[in-house]
Formats: structure tokens, sequence, C-alpha cells
């Protein structure tokens, strides 16, 4: 039935009429493709309408192309992934309008875009997250302030954390390095560790020095000497460890990489140099000042500004990555002048000049009666476990056997879940797909085919290997029985060939009569094949009402016609179940041997497999190979320095192995927790590098130092620990709280990089304290250990 012919449609056909013209679109060959659109779980019986026995389809979803003119959108393909140009996001605001107006004010039915803004959604979602990032800084920086329990503390680290962003944003886009999700958010989050992990070891060992010098310039000219070659090791390792990606054949990886040793260098500066020099003309002021500032008043309004100063570094921080570079450098402006040149200013009003001597102040010297006690309770932990160091060691080896037992089943996995929210529109509409595809659709795959398509002997050796998917389990076959999907060289041919109006429309438009003697669906010549696809360029196909089949953009969509024998095509097919990476894996291994025998087709040039799942399989799989070749790389380069820097290959050693106990130990965790390995976490494992080679460092260093003036290693990593220690503490308890925060943000990319980072963290410190000290007196002399 026509709907049209009997003067009624769809919005005032009844459902019988519906129902009977359905019944006619899906038994004519012509239009029986449709039969692809509708849900797995459809359903027909056989039912009699006016007298006449009908199949009654019902299905409980179906499936919606709009299909619109690529070239007047910027051209290129088909793209659905992250990190997508202008053109790309352009089309993803179309296919959102488009949505929207097939929606309408729908009241009987839902309606889900499958895929079609997955740059948008990220944006979306990133923004839901900002707050959790923002949450992240500030918790950061007011556990940092707590434990000094000073407002310039607080202001400091987080003026100066604003700072590295800025530098990190500016510097990378001076060396030309794209911006883009892991530029934007993963490498500026994964400098919050490590910019406190700075300041935390140059202002606590400044600190340190103030308890007994007394006099701020004293202390500073004392104390940042000894804990420069630590942090110069430190800053020259972690840019060791993340230029290590640069061994990566993915661009996202190299820019990271190059990125993330930017924002340790500018950490180092900001962090470890300027601020503690600040932090020293601070105590200066304070130590000349005739007020104390120790009312209940003032305490107050410390805690007060320390927490102003702590949203406002949180805010420039996400407005710089995610919202505003200009507003967040404005912001920064206002925040310096608010909370750093306004109370200097203040200071050097109020000190006397009368009483311009320096003199020691309580405010300055003193150290809190807690922090003493938790630097006894460090000390304590990491004796205990130098006392039995045999036993922390064994205990060690066998967690990390285990651990690399876990890591190396870790397998690269693609979920969106992974990424997005799990209830968000985006996702629902993949799960929808599933559940109404099932083993009858999946994620296009494609292969690019170039040579003479124009012969027609090469056509046919591309229909054999059409044909021959088939045999590809994990392929999908459609309701309708087509393996393909989509137009290709192959099956326009077929579609002329099997249609005497069109191959009338061809002998009209060109004069030339189409055969196709051996009834392959091909044209027998090559004049007539470039005389067919000539006029369906120019003119496309219209069907005897004049309605077009085949419009001219469709025709150039599916071959590229050279007129020189340099012709391309593509052949589009679904894979179900890419959500698991292996399925992919195991299509590219049956189809690499199909692929060779097509391109060794004479006059075929070149066959590629590309596709949305195959370049997400390259990246997940380099990504992969970075990780595993990176850290070597990492490890070799790190122990070299250190041997030279220390003189030492055997301390170089020992201060390396805790970071590969930690990387292991995080693969091992993330296996037995379930999450999955891909672009995010493996980003993860480079930061643990860093992280991890930094606690070591310190550690090691402070050790060494501590030993110079004693033969006994036990007081000398006693005293390293009691200072060392507890600034590894104060810099992993900031770090851990404001990881933990993002670990509830809404966005799974997001909480996972918060949950892992923290976990990672606590690991890094873990081998540091209880790991590191056990080797430290293993690889000394016991009764020379002054010689060491």
């Amino acid at each position: 039935m026509d709907l049209g012919k009997v003067g009624v449609g769809l919005v005032t056909a009844t459902d019988e009429q519906v129902k009977v013209a359905i019944h006619n679109l899906l038994n004519d060959s012509s239009t029986s493709g449709i039969l692809d659109f509708l849900s797995v779980r459809s359903s027909v019986q056989v039912r009699v309408v006016n007298g006449r026995s009908i199949d009654w389809w019902t299905s409980p979803a179906m499936l919606v192309h709009a299909v619109a003119q690529n070239e007047k959108l910027g051209g290129s393909g088909l793209e659905i992934g992250l990190g997508g140009g202008t053109d790309v996001v352009n089309k993803e605001h179309l296919n959102r309008k488009i949505l929207s107006i097939v929606g309408g004010e729908r009241s009987t039915f839902d309606i889900w875009g499958v895929a079609i803004d997955v740059n948008l959604e990220s944006e979306h979602q990133g923004k839901k997250a900002g707050p959790f990032i923002m949450v992240t800084v500030i918790a950061a920086l007011l556990v940092v302030g707590a434990t000094y329990k000073s407002y310039w503390a607080t202001t400091i680290c987080g003026i100066g954390l604003a700072l590295v962003i800025i530098w990190l944003k500016g510097l990378s886009a001076l060396v030309g390095i794209k911006s883009g999700l892991v530029i934007d958010l993963v490498v500026p989050i994964g400098m919050i560790s490590l910019g406190v992990d700075f300041l935390v070891h140059a202002l606590g060992r400044y600190k340190e020095e103030l308890k007994y010098r007394k006099i701020p310039l004293i202390a500073f000219q004392i104390g940042l000497p000894s804990v420069s070659i630590a942090l110069a090791l430190a800053m020259l390792s972690d840019s060791i460890a993340f230029l290590s990606n640069l061994s990566s054949s993915i661009e996202a990886v190299i820019h990271f990489g190059a990125a993330a040793a930017i924002g340790v260098v500018s950490s180092f500066i900001i962090l470890g140099i300027v601020s503690p020099l600040l932090a020293m003309k601070v105590d200066e002021y304070l130590s000349q000042c005739k007020y104390t500032f120790k009312s209940k008043k003032w305490f107050i309004l410390k805690v007060l500004a320390s927490c102003a100063v702590a949203c406002a570094s949180g805010v420039v921080v996400i407005m710089v990555v995610a919202v505003s570079k200009f507003y967040g450098v404005l912001v920064l402006g206002l925040s310096l002048a608010i909370f750093i040149v306004l109370p200097m200013v203040v200071l050097g009003l109020l000190i006397s000049k009368k009483d311009s001597m320096k003199r020691p102040d309580v405010s300055v010297t003193h150290i809190s009666h807690k922090r003493e006690i938790m630097a006894e309770m460090i000390s304590t932990l990491v004796l205990k476990s130098v006392s039995n160091r045999v036993i922390v060691i064994f205990l060690t080896t066998i967690v990390t056997l285990a651990s690399v037992w876990y890591a190396l089943r870790l397998e690269p996995t693609f979920d969106v879940k992974d990424f997005f929210d799990s209830s968000s529109a985006f996702v629902v509409g993949l799960d929808k797909i599933d559940e109404h595809l099932g083993k009858k659709g999946g994620e296009p795959g494609v292969v690019y085919i170039e040579g003479d398509l124009m012969d027609p002997k090469v056509v046919s050796v591309i229909s054999q290997f059409i044909d021959s998917l088939r045999e590809v389990d994990s392929i999908a076959e459609t309701p309708s029985g087509e393996i393909t999907i989509g137009l290709n060289i192959v099956n326009v041919s077929k579609m002329i060939m099997g249609d005497p109006y069109a191959i009338n429309q061809i002998l009209e438009t060109t004069g030339v009569i189409m055969t196709d003697h051996d009834q392959n669906g091909i044209p027998d010549t090559k004049d007539q094949m470039k005389q067919m696809f000539s006029s369906l360029i120019e003119r496309g196909l219209s069907n005897y009402q004049g309605s077009f089949i085949l419009k001219p953009e469709d025709v150039r969509g599916a071959v590229y016609y050279s007129g020189s024998g340099n012709d391309i095509t593509t052949v589009s097919f679904q894979i179900p179940g890419t959500r698991d990476q292996s399925v992919v894996g195991r299509v590219e291994k049956e189809l690499t041997p199909m692929l060779e025998t097509l391109e060794a087709s004479s006059k075929i040039m070149k066959v590629g497999l590309t596709g949305s799942p195959f370049t997400r399989d390259v990246q997940l799989s380099a990504s992969t190979k970075t990780l595993y070749t990176s850290l070597p790389i990492a490890v070799i380069a790190a122990t070299l320095l250190l041997m030279f820097a220390m003189r030492s290959l055997k301390y170089a050693v020992v201060t390396v192995i805790p970071v590969i106990l930690v990387v292991t130990w995080l693969y091992g965790i993330m296996y037995a927790l379930g999450f999955a390995l891909n672009f995010v976490t493996a980003m993860i494992g480079a930061i643990s590098i860093g992280v991890g080679i930094d606690y070591s460092i310190h550690m090691t260093q402070r050790y060494r130092e501590e030993l110079r003036g004693t033969d006994d290693p036990f007081k000398a990593i006693s005293t390293a620990a009691r200072g060392t220690g507890l600034a590894l503490v104060a810099s992993a308890a900031s770090s851990i709280v404001g990881f933990a925060i993002m670990g509830m943000a809404p966005m799974p990319m997001f909480s996972s990089y918060g949950q892992l980072t923290a976990i990672m963290i606590f690991l890094s410190l873990l081998a540091s304290l209880v790991v590191l000290p056990s080797m430290l007196i293993f690889a000394t002399k016991i009764g020379s250990a002054r010689s060491e």
C-alpha cells in the first residue's frame, strides 16, 4: 500500500494501513533493506487485514539515519573520537540540531543519538567535572596550610601552582604543542602533585633550619642549598621520565611527555626556588614586626584568608585549563595583589623604623607540638622497617611478584563507560544500539582500496573480497543479509546493473549500452565502467518518478574517479562488541591475509584497514607499548643521572627500584579493582614514574647527607625520616586528599584518574618510607657509614 495513493499520510493513517505499507516495503526487493533499521527484538505475525494476509511487524525500536551534504560541512569522512577539529565539532552541532528536530515535542516515543557528539559530550561532562578539579586544588592547598599552620604557606603554594599552570599552557603553545584533552586537563592536574612536592620539600627544609638558626636569611642560605640538589635531581629525573614518552608513535603521547616536562621545570623554578625565597622574605618581615598576630581574631582572619586564597587559586586553575585563559590570568593578578602584595605592604608599614634589627619572633620559629609528634611517628615507622628489613624485603618481593602476575594480565580495552557518565544520553544511546542491534550491527570498520577501479576484473576481485567477509565471525551480517554498509564501487555497480531503468538512463546520457554477460553485477568493459561512473558523478541516478536514488555527492562519496587509473573506494562493515578491544584485534588478525590477497591484485596499488575501531586499537596498543618502552628508558636514564650526581651506582640503583615497584603495584591493583588499561590510565603510569622518583630521591639524598655526620646509619635514617619523611607525608597527604575528591567526579575519566592517582601517591609514599630505607641500610656498610 502506498499511503499517498489512498490519500492519507502517517499522521492520519490507521495502524492497519501503516502495517500494510510496512509489509509491502519489506516484501519488495528494492526496499527490503529497511529491515536493517529494525530492532533484533522485532517480531512478525501473519494476520489478515481487509481480507489480505500480511506480515504484521512489531519493533520496539528502529534506527534513523540522517544524511547531510558532507562537502558543505568541510569534507573529510566520518570521525568518531576525541580531539576532533573545528569541522568535526561543527558536524556534531548539526547532529544535535537534527536530533532535536526529529525528536520534536515527543510524547509517545524516546530518541537517542548514537555517537553523534562525542567531542561536545566530552566538553559538557568535562565542565561538570570542573568543580571537582577546582576542589582538588583547594583541598591540596588547605592541607599544605594546615600542615604548616600558616596562611603564607597556603598563599605561596596556591599562587605558585596557578603560575605553574599558566607557564605550562603558555610555553606549550610557544613550542607548538597542540591543545587537546591531555594537554588541557591531564597534564595540569598531574602537576598539582609534583608542584606541591617541590614546595613542601623546599619550604619544609627551610622551616626545619629556621627552627635552629632563628634568622630567616641564614636558615634560607643553609636550608635551600641542602635540599636544592635533591630538588634538581628530582626535576631532571622527572623530566627524563616524561621525555621518555617521546619514544611513542602517537602524537598525543609525545605532546604529553613534552608538556609534562615543561610543567616539571616550571614547578621546580616557581615552587622549588622562588616560593621558598618569598617565604623567607615574609618571615623577615614578621621577625621585624612589633605585632605577633596571635590573637583569636587574627587566627580566624588567617583561616578565612587561607580558605579564600585556596578558592581563588582553584578558580584560576580551572579557568586557565577549561574556561578562559584571559579571565584566569586576570583572577590570578587580582589574587596576587590581594593575598600577597597587600599583606606585604601592610607588614612593611607595621615594621617600626626604630626597631629595624631582625629579632626572632615566636610566630616565625615555632614548630608545633603536633608536627613533632608526627615526625616521631614517622621516625618510629622507618626504624621499625629497617630493624625488620629482611622481612620487609621478603614481603615486598612476594607482593611485587603477585602484582607483576596481575599487571601482565591487564589488557588494553575501550569502553565508553570508562570515559563518560553511564547515565548520560551519549552512553545510553550506545547501550540502546547494543540492545537493539545485537550481533546484527556494530561499530563501522573501513577497508581503503586504491587502484584502477574502472577495470571490471579489479571490481570483481573487490566483490570476492566482500563475499569473503562473511567468513569472519566477528563481522556482522545485517538482517537483510548484507555484509557491508554504505556505498562502494561494488554495490553501486550492482545497483545499476540490476535495474533496467537505471541502465536505460546511462544509455540516454552516455550512448553506451551496459552489458553483463557473466551475470556478476559488474559492467563487462572498462569503457562501460568509466561512462557509467562519469554519468553518475555528474547527474546521479533517478527513479521513474524523477526522485534521486543516488545523488551525485553520494556517488562521489562512494568512489573517487580520477580518470587516470588511480581511483579510490572504501568498503565499510560492522563489528559488534568493540567495547572489548580484543574483538577488534581478532577481526584485524583474520582480515590481514585477506587484505594481502586483495592488494596482490596487479591493478590494486594500495589497501588499508581503518575506521575508529582500528585507529583506537592502534592508539591503545601504542599507549601500552609506550608504557613498556618508556619505563625502561626512564629507569636507565634516571639511574645514569643519579649515578653521575651521587657518584655511586648502588645508591642510584636503590633509589630507582621503588619507582619500578610503584608502577608494578599500581597496575596490579588496577587489574584487581577492575580498571581498564586505556590512554588515561597509561598516562597515570607515566606520572607515577615522576612522583615515585621524586619521593625516592628526597629520602636517599637526605639519608646520605645525614650519613656524612655519623657512623650510625640507623641514626641517619631516623633523622632523615623526621625531616624529609615528614615532608613526604605532608606532600602525599595534600595530593591524596585532593585527588580523592577528584575521584568522586561524575565523569569516569576524571574519577578513575583521581582514584588511581591517589592510590599511586600512597604507594610512592609507602615505598619511600618502608621499602627504600631498608634497601638503603642494606646498601650501607655498617661501621664505615661516614665514608658512604
